[in-house]
């Protein structure tokens, strides 16, 4: 395999792990969490749920502005964003809390979620796009596989909060990835044309192709 294929491969493949690994490593800690804030099961489960939320909107988002403005500032923006609202989720207090936390982290871990894929499309074509796609799906197939036997063996030094600081560490790790390890793939030449008004025209197109609801 091409080296470059390589190491973009596993810097992209480590930042769409990221999302994953948020929504399947604390499931073993579910009851202890529910415990500890003196939460019903509906009450926990509703953290997933705003996590998962947060990522169906914001993905909408996160695309036209990429072209926007580059690829790398809205990466930095949500990872950011992913480990504070895991410290967040880690000191909660109360069941609220922690649901609104996790609906902060979902709006971050959407840009490493969403990302990867634009980077793959404005840097390689033909076979090594395949290639390099490939591989980004065979990492996210296996993320939901380990993140719960990660949580499993973390809470085994600690409770469930120390779960959501090794996620915040995760996010960490991905801002610097993203520093030393990422390049800006949308220059500003690539992006004249991108605007608020060519999103919402693109928008359109999409919602009125048969083909595309046929495969939704």
């Amino acid at each position: 395999m091409n080296p470059t294929i390589l190491r973009a491969a596993l810097v992209l493949g480590l930042l769409s792990a990221i999302g994953p690994f948020a929504i399947d490593m604390y499931l073993p800690a579910l009851p202890a969490i529910g415990d500890s804030l003196g939460a019903d099961t509906a009450g926990v489960q509703a953290s997933l749920m705003a996590f998962m939320a947060a990522i169906a909107v914001c993905q909408l988002f996160y695309g036209p502005i990429s072209d926007m403005v580059g690829r790398k500032p809205p990466l930095y923006f949500g990872l950011t964003l992913f480990t504070a609202g895991g410290i967040a989720c880690a000191v909660a207090p109360s069941i609220e809390w922690l649901v609104v936390a996790r609906f902060v982290q979902g709006i971050g871990a959407c840009a490493a979620m969403a990302l990867p894929r634009a980077i793959v499309r404005d840097g390689y074509t033909g076979a090594d796009a395949a290639q390099l796609q490939s591989l980004l799906m065979l990492v996210f197939s296996v993320s939901p596989i380990l993140a719960p036997l990660g949580g499993s063996l973390i809470v085994q030094f600690g409770d469930w909060r120390v779960i959501f600081y090794a996620v915040a560490g995760i996010g960490l790790l991905g801002i610097l990835l993203v520093a030393f390890f990422l390049k800006e793939t949308r220059p500003a030449s690539a992006r004249l044309e991108s605007s608020v008004g060519s999103a919402i025209k693109g928008y359109g197109v999409l919602l009125r192709d048969r083909n595309f609801w046929a495969c939704r």
